[in-house]
């Protein structure tokens, strides 16, 4: 089991950073000047697989019903993603970055309407069954709008091509790093179960262990990969990353278990089966669900 997860977990690793060292090459001035496109597209096709996983979780089977929820899931990130189009977002624009999240949301609410009224026969099998799909749709994209919306918002900090790109590197590095040290130490010293109900796998040692780890990752991130890397020289006081480690960490922590709440509520162990040993994409990016927007306000406040 630890040897497939680690080959996932790798496997994930190497294609995000050949990802990322394209996007930033993309983002610089005297090539295309527009930070992000790479990151948007991936992220609308994996909020596309992470719609289709969500449909499965609560045994929808039926095709149409998979395809409408990836593809309002789709919608609603590229939508969300629509300021990465400018080399220099405006200002002064009235629905700013984060009403295009917003307007994705909507945009996913009306297209399950659609899917739902080309379908409809006239009437439900099971009153109330039309209502039901829908709202799992419109909750799904606001659930998904908490990570895949702060994607551009995060790449496009003081439009700096480098600093979007740290900012990315630090929330997922801090939030996987600490996942890591949840594990090991619940592995090897978690004997108090933190919430056995919906997580009986996740011990209170482990959930204590994570700051650490977490903190240990932003660290690395903002003093090392930031200025060997990329040139850039973060202006961050030692408590900020401290601050920002174990902040982003509990929100980490927390998103982990809402997505194990909705396992339990759907009754399945694992949201699916694409990554060996880690189960499926939302099982991977749970726990950047909460954290993308606490990380984005701690970059963003002075």
């Amino acid at each position: 089991m630890l040897s497939r997860r680690l080959a996932s977990a790798a496997v994930l690793i190497v294609g995000m950073i050949l990802l990322i060292r394209v996007d930033f090459w993309l983002g610089t001035p005297t090539v295309w000047g527009r930070p992000g496109i790479i990151l948007a597209l991936l992220s609308a096709a994996v909020a596309a697989v992470c719609g289709i996983e969500f449909s499965r979780m609560w045994k929808e089977q039926n095709r149409q019903t998979a395809r409408a929820m990836a593809g309002a899931a789709a919608t609603m990130s590229l939508i969300a993603s629509v300021p990465v189009l400018w080399r220099e977002y405006p200002i002064d624009c009235p629905i700013g970055k984060f009403g295009w999240s917003i307007a994705g949301v909507i945009a996913a609410m009306l297209l399950a309407f659609i899917v739902e009224g080309r379908k409809f026969k006239g009437h439900s099998t099971v009153p109330g069954e039309v209502a039901e799909r829908i709202g799992r749709t419109v909750f799904m994209a606001g659930y998904l709008a908490m990570l895949f919306g702060f994607v551009a918002p995060l790449r496009s900090i003081e439009q700096n091509n480098a600093l979007g790109l740290v900012a990315i590197i630090c929330l997922i590095a801090t939030v996987k790093m600490s996942d890591a040290c949840a594990y090991f130490a619940g592995k090897s010293f978690g004997t108090v179960k933190l919430a056995p109900s919906i997580s009986p796998g996740k011990t209170l040692q482990g959930t204590l262990a994570a700051p650490v780890g977490g903190c240990l990752a932003a660290a690395i991130v903002v003093y090392i990969v930031s200025p060997l890397i990329f040139g850039l020289t973060v202006d961050k006081p030692w408590w900020w990353v401290l601050l920002y480690g174990v902040l982003v960490t509990s929100a980490g922590v927390l998103g982990d278990l809402a997505e194990s709440l909705l396992k339990r509520d759907a009754s399945c162990k694992d949201s699916g089966r694409m990554l060996p040993g880690l189960g499926g994409i939302l099982d991977v990016l749970d726990s950047l669900i909460f954290a993308a927007p606490i990380s984005y306000l701690l970059w963003v406040v002075h």
